[in-house]
């Protein structure tokens, strides 16, 4: 017959083989990955986040930190999980042992100080940093006087030498400038002003 509308039967058809997922890896072993990263797509935890790696609420792993691509087991950490992880340098192994230092990226360069060299500069005190001046500015009575009154440039967080915040404020004051008092009701001022700021502004 030539029905009009579809027949017992076909209400669960169209969903015996759904589209994919698109899960499973998407970052092979030894490739590069960068914060944020996805490396793997899951439904459960077959795969677990290690080192510098973490996990989604959809249990996707992600790289936390930028480096290479590991696929590891830790028998000592659990008997059976399998890890992913990612290492800093190219050739890079894990998992590490356990009694090893835990490598983190903070963004500094390790160097090696000798001892005959620090032992050398201890009564230099800042000489060598010829940019700040520093023989100027430290070195003889008026140095010495700058740093117990606050003036001049001090030893600041991040080691560098520079002025006090309080001390910057106060340079028009030293260099005799000042500033006409603010009158609210002065409206012819500050139509000149706003004139000027306009004129200034159709220049740019």
């Amino acid at each position: 017959r030539h029905a009009s509308h579809a027949t017992q039967g076909t209400a669960n058809r169209h969903s015996r083989d759904p589209a994919g997922k698109r899960l499973g890896a998407k970052r092979t072993a030894g490739e590069y990955v960068v914060p944020g990263c996805i490396i793997f797509r899951q439904r459960g935890t077959k795969w677990f986040p290690g080192e510098n790696c973490a996990m989604g609420r959809d249990h996707t792993i992600y790289a936390a930190e930028a480096g290479y691509v590991r696929y590891y087991l830790d028998p000592e950490r659990h008997s059976e999980r399998k890890y992913i992880g990612v290492v800093f340098e190219k050739e890079g192994k894990l998992p590490v042992p356990r009694n090893a230092p835990s490598r983190r990226r903070l963004g500094r360069v390790g160097v090696k100080f000798e001892v005959e060299d620090v032992v050398a500069g201890e009564g230099e005190g800042v000489k060598g940093q010829g940019d700040l001046g520093a023989e100027e500015v430290v070195g003889g009575e008026k140095g010495k006087a700058d740093m117990e009154h606050g003036d001049g440039l001090q030893l600041r967080p991040g080691y560098m030498y520079r002025e006090a915040n309080w001390a910057i404020g106060r340079a028009a004051e030293k260099a005799g400038i000042t500033a006409k008092v603010y009158r609210r009701k002065n409206r012819w001022l500050a139509w000149r002003k706003r004139t000027a700021k306009a004129e200034r502004a159709a220049q740019m």
